[in-house]
């Protein structure tokens, strides 16, 4: 198995985990309401894990904005995990593009308070799906 192959089978994983925990979250089981999306801490956190992803992707692709705002979603809650779903998509549709020499390419990015670093893209990809991972595991013990 060759580097595009792995990183690719990350993000497919990535998006697969984010539809599944859209998925419990709508979700209604016989006998009781599904989770309430409404709890703030809930949406806080759904918030947190767009804005990580949405941030490394733009990362990644050499167009990251820095500003050190932490972007707020504020949209509904369907619309936030619509959005959701579809940055996974595109960040699976991106990285599929990527020849084995752009994984490999060094990037240097900025990380508000902490200054400039340099990573390869798909070290920047095993992040930002880890960072990810992290965030939904925080939504699943809410």
């Amino acid at each position: 198995m060759n580097l595009q192959t792995l990183t690719k089978d990350l993000c497919a994983y990535n998006l697969w985990a984010n539809n599944e925990l859209v998925i419990r979250l709508t979700e209604r089981k016989e006998g009781t309401a599904a989770v309430s999306p409404e709890l703030p801490h809930i949406n806080q956190k759904l918030s947190k894990l767009l804005t990580a992803e949405a941030q490394w992707m733009e990362k990644i692709q050499c167009r990251e904005d820095r500003s050190p705002e932490e972007k707020v979603f504020e949209g509904a809650i369907d619309a936030l995990l619509k959005d959701l779903v579809i940055q996974s998509e595109n960040l699976l549709d991106y990285v599929s593009e990527l020849s084995e020499e752009r994984l490999k390419e060094k990037v240097t990015f900025d990380i508000p308070g902490h200054g400039d670093f340099q990573m390869s893209r798909y070290e920047m990809i095993q992040h930002t799906v880890g960072e990810v991972t992290h965030h939904r595991g925080e939504i699943v013990i809410s």
